[in-house]
C-alpha cells in the first residue's frame, strides 16, 4: 500500500497548483497560503512558503512592485513524469482482464504501445485466489463492456438512464435511474451499479443492481429540474445500527482490518484498558451476508459484539461450519472407496 506514497506527495501537488496559478497571472502571497492549505497540510505553508518566495527553489520571481505578487519562472505548465515503478505497475494491470471495461480498444492499444519496453511489476499467475464465486461478471461480453462505458459517463455527467434489468427473481424491470457510483465485490467477482430511482422526475430511494443482470440502457427524457445531493440518500441506504468488532493487536490484525473493510464507513477507537480496537462498521444490507463472510475470514483476531441479529447470524455460521466439514469428508471418503474398488 506505500508503494508510491513517497511519489509525487501533497508537497509536489501544493507547487505544481501554485505555479499553474502564477504562469496565468500574477498571484499574491494570500493566494499562495490558500493554495498551500488546499493541497497540502497545515503546516506545509511554513515549509514550502519560504522556499518559493524568498526564492532559494528559484521556481518564482517577483512582480511589479516587489514582494507584492509573483509569477512563475517556467516556460511550460509543470507535469508529473513516470518514474520506472509507476510504468511497471501500470503494465501489470494491463494484464487483468477487468481493464478493458475502463478503456476503449484504442486507448488500450496507445497503452500497450506506450509501455511495450516495460516489464509489469507482476503477472496475474503470481496470485492465488481463493473461496470466490465461479459466477462472476462476463466482463469480455462486448454488450457488457459497452454498459460499464455508458454507466460511467452517466456518472461522470449525472445523466439520467433507463434501464432495463432482469431481477434475481427473474422479474423484467424497467425503470429510470441516476446512476451514483460502481461497486466491486472480490468475492463475487461482480459489479454493482448504485442508483437513485426516479419517478416523475423526483428522486425516490437508493437501488443497488447488478450490471451482468442489465438487458438495455438509454438516456432517459426525464430532466433533472435541479442538482441532487446523492450523500443523505447514500446515508440513509446504510444501517441504522452498525456491527461492533473487537479487533485485538495480534498478527498484524488491525492493519488487516483496515485494509480489508477501507471500502465501509466506520468509526475506530482504541481501548486503553485491554489494548484492544473497537470497530464500528455502518454497512448497505444489501452486502449483510458478505459483510458476515468477511468478518469470519479473519477467525479468532476479530470477536463481534453486536447487534444481536448480526451475531445471531455468526453464531449459526459457525455452528454449520462442523457439518459441512463432515459431509466433505464423507464425500471424500466415498470417492476413495469407489477408486479403491
Amino acid at each position: 500500500m506505500n508503494l508510491f506514497s513517497e511519489l509525487y506527495n501533497c508537497y509536489y501537488q501544493a507547487v505544481a497548483r501554485i505555479l499553474e496559478e502564477a504562469s496565468d497571472k500574477p498571484i499574491n502571497r494570500q493566494q499562495i497560503t490558500k493554495l498551500t492549505k488546499a493541497y497540502g497540510y497545515r503546516e506545509s505553508m511554513f515549509s514550502i512558503l519560504p522556499h518559493l518566495i524568498e526564492g532559494d527553489w528559484h521556481l518564482l520571481y517577483s512582480d511589479i512592485p516587489p514582494g507584492t505578487s509573483y509569477r512563475s519562472r517556467l516556460k511550460h505548465l509543470p507535469y508529473f513524469p513516470l518514474t520506472g515503478l509507476q510504468k511497471s505497475w501500470l503494465k501489470a494491470l494491463l494484464y487483468d482482464k477487468r481493464i478493458s471495461l475502463f478503456f476503449t480498444d484504442r486507448q488500450l492499444i496507445q497503452l500497450k504501445k506506450a509501455l511495450h519496453d516495460t516489464e509489469p511489476l507482476y503477472n496475474p499467475e503470481d496470485f492465488c485466489y481463493f473461496d470466490c464465486y465461479h459466477d462472476r461478471d462476463p466482463v469480455h461480453s462486448v454488450m457488457y463492456q459497452e454498459h460499464f462505458q455508458k454507466l460511467l459517463q452517466a456518472i461522470h455527467h449525472r445523466q439520467p438512464l433507463k434501464i432495463r434489468y432482469l431481477s434475481v427473481k427473474n422479474r423484467l424491470i424497467q425503470q429510470t435511474y441516476l446512476p451514483s457510483h460502481l461497486e466491486y465485490s472480490l468475492k463475487d467477482g461482480k459489479f454493482r451499479l448504485c442508483a437513485l430511482l426516479m419517478r416523475k422526475n423526483k428522486i425516490c430511494r437508493l437501488d443497488v443492481l447488478n450490471i451482468g443482470r442489465i438487458l438495455c440502457l438509454a438516456k432517459s427524457s426525464q430532466p433533472l429540474t435541479e442538482p441532487v445531493d446523492i450523500n443523505p440518500y447514500l446515508k440513509n441506504a446504510l444501517c441504522k445500527e452498525p456491527v461492533v468488532l473487537e479487533i485485538t493487536n495480534q498478527r498484524n490484525a488491525l492493519e488487516r482490518t483496515m485494509l480489508h473493510f477501507a471500502s465501509y464507513q466506520k468509526i475506530v477507537e482504541k481501548q486503553e484498558e485491554n489494548e484492544t480496537y473497537r470497530c464500528s462498521i455502518y454497512y448497505d444490507p444489501h452486502w449483510e451476508t458478505e459483510l458476515v463472510i468477511q468478518i469470519l475470514s479473519f477467525g479468532p483476531v476479530i470477536k463481534v459484539l453486536g447487534p444481536e441479529n448480526f451475531l445471531r447470524q455468526i453464531k449459526e455460521r459457525v455452528a454449520r461450519q462442523p457439518e459441512k466439514r463432515c459431509d466433505n469428508e464423507k464425500s471424500h471418503f466415498s470417492t476413495g472407496t469407489r477408486n479403491t474398488e
